[in-house]
Order: C-alpha cells, then sequence, then structure tokens
C-alpha cells in the first residue's frame, strides 16, 4: 500500500475457580505483544514477520500518518493494521512461541480489535483512490513455522466496532505447534473480494485453562465525565469543578486525576456510588487538558476533556489627575464618571493599535472535533470574539488559515484544513462581515509550530491562525 492521537484497555483474561490451579504456570508469552515499534507504514512491528503475497506491500504500524488511520492505541504508542485486497490478497503476520503450544490442552487468548473508519489506498483492481473500510476478521493459525497454517486455533467474527474492544478466544489444538500466525481475512463464504481491514492491539499471554471451561474477560473500569458533558468547556475562573461516573472500580488508589498531563490529588471518590468529584486548579489561559484514569486487574481506560480558560479582561481606567489643594478654595469631592469608557474589542488579547499588516495571530481557544470542520459552540463562542473585533474594525481585511497536525496524509490534510478554515470565514460572513474583507486557505501539516512526534506538539500543530492582509481596507 501507499502513503496516514488518547484508548484504553490492557487485557488479561480471569478465569473463575478452575484458574486458581492453573494460575499463570505454564503461560505462553508472545514477543512484542502491544505491537509497539516507530510507527510507519508498510513495516510490521519488531518480533513479528510479513507473511503477505509476492508483490503486496506489508502491514503497518499505526498511527503513522499513512492512509488516513488516526485512531489513538489500545495500549502502549503503536498497534498493527492489516488489510485485505480487491485482488484476492490479504495480509498477515507470524512469530515462533516461547514454548509450543501443546496438543489436547486447552488455552485461554484475549486481543483488542477495531475498524478504521479510513484506511485509503489505490484498489488494486482498477488503480483508483478506495477507502478499505469493509468488515473484516482476524484468524489465528498454529504451525511449526513461520507463517505455515497447519491448525487454525481460533477466529472471530467481523469486527466492525470503530472503537477497541476486547476479543476472547479459546484455543483447543489437536497437534502442537510451535508458531502462531495473526490472519486478516475476508467474510467467509468469499462470494467476490474487496477492500477491509483491521487493526490489532495488545495481545494476551495464552495461558492453560480448563477445557470445560469458557473463557471470560475480567470487567474493564468505565470512566465517563458528567461535568461537563460536552467538551470543550469555556470558563471565566482559573479553576473548574469536575464530576465523573466510574465503574468496576472500589477504591480511591486505583483512581487517577492529570491536569494538563500533571498529577492532581485535589479530588475525592466513593467507591460505592462510583462517584468521582475533582477540581482543575491553576489552569492556564487557553486550553487545558484534563484527564482521569482508573485502573483494575483488566485494565486501565480513561475519559478526557478539555477546559477554556478565558479570564475576564481588566478595563483599564485611569482616575482623572488631583488639582492641587489650596486654603482658599475647598475640597471638591471626587466625581466618578457615570459611563467609563467603553471596552474595545480584542482579537487573543491584542488591541486594534497592536495589530499590523502581516501579522498572524493564533486563535488558542478554537477547536473542533477529530475530522471534523462543524462549528461547536464552544469554537463559536471563539468566533464571536472575532466578529466584534472585524465589525469594530472595518478596516482590517483577513485571511483565515487552517492548519493540521501530521497524522494524515497530504490530501487529506490539505482537505480538512481548508474546510475548517472555510467553516470559519461562513461563519463571520453569516454573522454580517463582508465577503471581501475575508479569504480561507488550508495549509495542511506545511507548517507546523511544534513536533507531531508527541501529543502536545500535535495539538499545537492542529490550529487555526488569522493572518492581518490589510489595516487599511
Amino acid at each position: 500500500m501507499t502513503s496516514r492521537l488518547v484508548i484504553f484497555t490492557l487485557i488479561l483474561f480471569l478465569g473463575t475457580a478452575p484458574f486458581s490451579v492453573f494460575g499463570q504456570e505454564g503461560a505462553i508469552r508472545l514477543i512484542n505483544p502491544s505491537f509497539e515499534d516507530y510507527p510507519r507504514a508498510e513495516r510490521v512491528p519488531h518480533g513479528w514477520r510479513d507473511c503477505g503475497f509476492p508483490g503486496e506491500s506489508a502491514p503497518d504500524t499505526h498511527p503513522s500518518g499513512a492512509f488516513d488511520v488516526i485512531k489513538y492505541p489500545s495500549d502502549g504508542n503503536t498497534y498493527l493494521g492489516m488489510v485485505v485486497r480487491d485482488n484476492d490478497t490479504w495480509e498477515r503476520v507470524s512469530q515462533q512461541l516461547s514454548t509450543p503450544i501443546q496438543a489436547e490442552t486447552c488455552y485461554s487468548f484475549s486481543i483488542n480489535l477495531s475498524r478504521s473508519e479510513l484506511y485509503v489506498s489505490a484498489s488494486r483492481e482498477t488503480g483508483t483512490r478506495a477507502n478499505y473500510v469493509q468488515p473484516i476478521k482476524l484468524v489465528i493459525w498454529g504451525g511449526d513455522g513461520y507463517c505455515e497454517k497447519r491448525e487454525r486455533l481460533g477466529e472471530s467474527p467481523l469486527v466492525a466496532n470503530t472503537s477497541w474492544k476486547p476479543y476472547a478466544f479459546k484455543f483447543e489444538p489437536k497437534l502442537t505447534h510451535t508458531h502462531i500466525t495473526l490472519e486478516a481475512f475476508y467474510k467467509t463464504p468469499v462470494l467476490f473480494p474487496y477492500n477491509g481491514n483491521i487493526l490489532i492491539d495488545k495481545a494476551s499471554d495464552i495461558v492453560p485453562m480448563p477445557c470445560d471451561e469458557a473463557p471470560v474477560l475480567a470487567k474493564l473500569p468505565e470512566v465517563e465525565f458528567t461535568t461537563p458533558q460536552d467538551a470543550p468547556v469555556i470558563t471565566k475562573n482559573r479553576q473548574f469543578a469536575l464530576k465523573a461516573d466510574i465503574r468496576n472500580i472500589d477504591e480511591k488508589l486505583a483512581v487517577t486525576f492529570k491536569v494538563n498531563g500533571r498529577l492532581n490529588n485535589n479530588f475525592t471518590f466513593n467507591g460505592r456510588t462510583g462517584k468521582l468529584t475533582a477540581k482543575a486548579t491553576n489552569l492556564k489561559k487557553g486550553n487545558n487538558r484534563v484527564v482521569i484514569q482508573a485502573t483494575n486487574k483488566a485494565g486501565t481506560t480513561e475519559d478526557s476533556a478539555i477546559i477554556i480558560y478565558e479570564p475576564e479582561e481588566a478595563i483599564a481606567y485611569q482616575e482623572p489627575p488631583k488639582q492641587p489643594q489650596s486654603y482658599s478654595t475647598p475640597v471638591q469631592p471626587k466625581v466618578i464618571p457615570s459611563n467609563p469608557p467603553k471596552k474595545r474589542a480584542q482579537i487573543e488579547g491584542l488591541s486594534r493599535a497592536e495589530i499590523t499588516k502581516g501579522q498572524i495571530i493564533k486563535i488558542s481557544s478554537l477547536s473542533f472535533r477529530m475530522n471534523d470542520s462543524t462549528i461547536t459552540q464552544s469554537a463559536a463562542t471563539s468566533l464571536d470574539n472575532i466578529y466584534n473585533f472585524l465589525k469594530e474594525n472595518k478596516e482590517i481585511v483577513i485571511e483565515v488559515g487552517g492548519h493540521t497536525s501530521g497524522l494524515c496524509d497530504d490530501f487529506y490534510c490539505n482537505q480538512l484544513s481548508t474546510a475548517r478554515a472555510k467553516a470559519v470565514t461562513s461563519y463571520l460572513q453569516q454573522k454580517g462581515i463582508q465577503q471581501r474583507r475575508l479569504s480561507y486557505k488550508g495549509y495542511g501539516k506545511s507548517k507546523p509550530i511544534a513536533s507531531n512526534n508527541t501529543t502536545g506538539g500535535r495539538r499545537k500543530n492542529q490550529r487555526v491562525e488569522i493572518k492581518i492582509l490589510s489595516t487599511d481596507g
């Protein structure tokens, strides 16, 4: 194939009483079960071997910035992406096991699976742009060598879910196997080959289990903000009260609260009711990311929200100079004007006097939902500030510039950034700003202001800017 974050599960199998007999003894450990590696297209994570068809590209380590795949991992930093194609070829990976899977022994195994809403590449049949999004399944094989399909150990249903979900398998091998192969495959029976994808992350150990038992997935924690319910949210105060519901957790020690990446212990949690209350303090001007994580034996889940701190701007008012006093002139009482000076509109704290031609101003409080160009309520609040400034200063002409992070290919990044810039321009025009004073341009990922290798850097690159084209109309 040719060349495109934040979540959450670490899955292990827990059984019922018989597991106390087996425990984790005899567990077969995979090499790199979370598919960690440097994100890149057409290259499988270390520890795994490509078993693809001759002339076809290898599976991908995501999120690499290839094929428009931008989903966050469920564990660690990366995951495996595999496809099936319309030319009747499909992808698979393999590795040698730490110890063999024994014949006539039952095992439990789990792995996180998902489907990407976008997996854009060329059709092998037509050569035109295609989206490899039809649901496919994972087939697990055992063998005596790399890529050998000697015995089918397990098979998932079609994976249509676009959020990470743990899938449980029970292996009942008739033969002994030294290698395992993970294969992406079509819906069966295969009436005709099609383009589809599957995302794979966080495989468990292969653990012996009683053959008369069914594998049981332990329940993951569930975390959900109740305040705020819709993010981002804007506050005029430097602190913000938060509430969340957490299930499958019974103690505060299993909960982590972070504000802008820093631990914060300013929260309470009732394990009986599952209610958490917290206070985010010392918010910085602009976007603040708050995260609540909960951990149990099954793994870790989290929920996050953006709080936009917009402090009230102080109105500068200078008291008239005092008149010199004399014994012959009585002291006059201080007179306070009944109509103090009107506050002038600003952009990002900049007054008209501070605006010059060619100046570029980042709109820090303007954000969009992922892969979306719709103006949200919080975005509208920020745009109203720009509208008020333009309405008050009719000589100003601007360009709205949209920018993305590096987690997309050039085509998609340019398309998304242009759509967002156009949405901002349309909003201002509908409010009453003349079309001749507005233009827009999508710059995609061509003008980063920070590294795309970190979450914080990508967040900075994902921005909207105002460029002052003229100050004289």
